[in-house]
């Protein structure tokens, strides 16, 4: 993946974060407290000094025991909730210091009695502490999260308001400005560089099956998100044990975000359960609310003591049951649930013979993740067994299958940009289909054919010849695009535009361009071809940004506005006076509206460039009269070099060179 995609994903997933936490569903907030003053110490009970000690896997699945001391009680850490300051005991944790994967170990306090009573999970550290001190998130507030959904059809829930106008330029531009700004990278425990503070403690993404280009790709994408990709043994790799671990205080918490034919899976800890109700982790995964992500026991292989931040490498065992509740204070989930996951399929052909192979996925629903993880996975399976040439051709077939019953379907060239177009055509409709302003939907399957050649079939256009200048209604517009293949020599393609019969005299403007420039073209002209007001519309605009492919020649005429366009219906052709009436009806929803003929040319190449000329259309003894001031090519004519080669007059072709 692109860093510049990378940044896209990361700058929607923290828009989206604030909106989840601001406007979180409100069912099941207040669910009864399962806390037992007999087994549960109280935050207002717990003081300085007070000794205790915590559960952990830090090897393989044994629960092992660490002494601590408290040190003090840290008041409205987070807002209304207050947090447990402790300073962890033993050689182990005082040479590794606060281990990320520890979230959600279960810390017990003596109460003075000789009595140890569950007091919170671990979930707190300092960027680049030298000792084991760190934050216990306190256990009275995790007992209240919910561990069950709203609903369990498996749907993201609503993050928000429901909004009247979406628009994909929007997006667009915000991917811009996104890209405009360095992504910030990851420190080890916390979240960003930044002031240092308690932060929470990071959870290792354990990552199997990326190639090493792959891996640094996902490192960048995944940056800021609070996951640290470790690349290391797939879920593939684990013991075989006859006893499987259970979920238990201080055991692993696995969350398997991707698997199959690659892996991901984040690690922390549980910290208690009751029944069959799991809480873990101490502080939020994502803070999304209501989630439905797959959960399990799993392993530890080892520690890697890092003096930035130390951190567990492991991995899940078998899923087990289900994550339904990601808040402020920890996760919670219940044992026996199931979680839906989401088949990826991807077939994978290099031209030159030399990989054929058809890799199989399945990814968590998750709403911000998910895209992350999908996207992850196809680049993990064209890198797979082969490194990207440095000069390379992608051909793609990507289906994209959502729950309401939509499908959008992309089939396009990519030159020289390795597989990022690739993966923005899958990104942005997944990230919007759960995103939207109106209701989310979320993707069902994904299906993605790609082959790939170590060529450039890419062309820049040196000239276009238009013969004539002027024309009557129903003629047909001969042009000639003199272009330049990649290493290969200059040769000619011949195109035309059939007029419209009923097309009224007056100057036009005849632009030849390529995909960038006709997609700049709309931007600017038809605006509202890229907005929607409701879900079905929305998809409308995606299924037309995907269709728009990148080896073709766009012919388009046009002329000054003389239409309006009410939402995404377009009035063309309007008279003055009606056309005026409606852009005065103060109506945000209309705007002007240019009416254009349009062919689209197939190529073999993928073209750059572009060029205008001005076209007289006039109907024998129907001359229209110019105004006063002759009309020139519309503010927001394309920008496109004017043709170099002079007009012939004559409709045969420029001849190819040395001919």
């Amino acid at each position: 993946m692109t860093n510049s995609l990378a940044v896209v994903i990361l700058a929607g997933f923290l828009a989206l974060t604030s909106l989840a936490l601001a406007d979180a569903p409100t069912t099941d907030q207040s669910p009864t407290s399962l806390f037992d003053p007999a087994k549960d110490i109280s935050v207002n009970e717990v003081h300085a000094g007070m000794h205790g000690y915590g559960l952990s896997v830090f090897s393989g699945t044994k629960i092992e025991k660490f002494d601590l001391d408290v040190i003090d009680v840290v008041h409205n850490f987070n807002p209304k909730y207050d947090a447990i300051l402790v300073r962890c005991k033993g050689d182990f944790l005082e040479h590794t210091g606060a281990i990320e994967g520890m979230s959600g170990s279960p810390i017990f306090i003596d109460d003075g009695s000789g009595n140890a009573r569950l007091a919170g999970a671990f979930a707190y550290g300092w960027p680049l502490s030298k000792d084991p001190i760190g934050g216990v998130q306190p256990i009275e507030y995790m007992l209240k999260l919910p561990s069950s959904r709203p609903s369990d059809d498996g749907q993201p829930q609503a993050l928000g308001p429901v909004q009247g106008r979406w628009s994909l330029l929007d997006v667009w531009k915000k991917q811009k400005e996104a890209q405009s700004v360095d992504t910030p990278e990851y420190t080890g425990i916390g979240e960003i560089s930044g002031p240092i503070r308690m932060e929470p403690l990071a959870s290792p993404l354990i990552v199997g099956g990326f190639s090493a280009q792959a891996f640094a790709r996902l490192t960048r994408t995944f940056a800021g998100t609070g996951l640290i990709p470790l690349q290391s043994g797939g879920s593939s790799s684990q013991p075989d044990d006859t006893n499987p671990p259970h979920l238990e205080p201080g055991s692993v918490l696995a969350v398997p975000l991707l698997t199959g034919d690659a892996d991901m899976t984040a690690i922390g800890t549980c910290t208690t359960v009751v029944g069959d109700r799991m809480f873990g982790f101490g502080h939020p995964f994502f803070g999304q609310g209501h989630i439905n992500l797959p959960m399990g026991a799993g392993h530890v292989s080892t520690v890697i003591a890092n003096l930035e931040s130390s951190f567990k490498l492991g991995f899940i065992s078998t899923p087990t049951g289900a994550l339904m509740t990601d808040q402020t204070v920890g996760v919670a989930g219940r044992i026996g649930a199931q979680a839906p996951m989401i088949p990826v399929e991807v077939h994978v052909i290099y031209d030159d013979k030399s990989v054929d192979e058809t890799y199989h996925f399945q990814a968590a629903l998750h709403t911000q993740l998910t895209p992350l993880i999908v996207a992850s996975a196809v680049d993990a399976s064209v890198t797979g067994e082969h490194a990207l040439p440095d000069v390379s051709t992608f051909n793609y077939d990507l289906t994209l299958d959502f729950a309401n019953g939509q499908t959008i379907h992309a089939v396009n060239t990519s030159v020289n940009s390795g597989d990022g177009d690739l993966l923005n055509d899958l990104s942005v409709p997944v990230t919007q289909a759960t995103q939207n302003p109106f209701k989310p939907v979320a993707l069902t399957a994904v299906h993605a054919t790609v082959h790939v050649s170590d060529t450039a079939d890419i062309a820049t256009i040196l000239s276009v010849m238009v013969p004539r200048s002027k024309y009557e209604p129903g003629e047909t517009v001969k042009a000639y695009i003199a272009y330049q293949p990649f290493r290969a020599t200059e040769a000619t393609l011949p195109v035309d535009l059939d007029l419209p019969r009923n097309i009224p005299n007056g100057t036009y403007y005849l632009t030849v361009m390529d995909w960038s420039t006709y997609m700049e073209a709309e931007q600017i002209n038809d605006a509202f071809k890229f907005t929607a007001s409701n879900v079905d519309e929305m998809f409308d605009v995606l299924k037309f940004s995907a269709s728009i492919r990148h080896n073709a020649v766009y012919l388009q005429l046009y002329r000054q506005g003389d239409g309006v366009a009410v939402g995404r219906t377009a009035m063309p052709r309007l008279p003055s006076s009606e056309r005026q009436v409606l852009m005065d009806a103060g109506r945000s929803d209309i705007q002007p509206y240019m009416t254009t003929t349009l062919k689209v040319v197939p190529t073999d190449l993928v073209m750059q460039g572009s060029a205008i000329f001005p076209i007289t259309i006039e109907r024998k003894g129907q001359v229209e009269v110019a105004p006063p001031n002759a009309p020139a090519p519309p503010a927001n004519a394309p920008a496109a070099p004017m043709p170099t080669k002079s007009a012939a007059k004559s409709d045969e072709p420029p001849q190819e060179p040395g001919k």
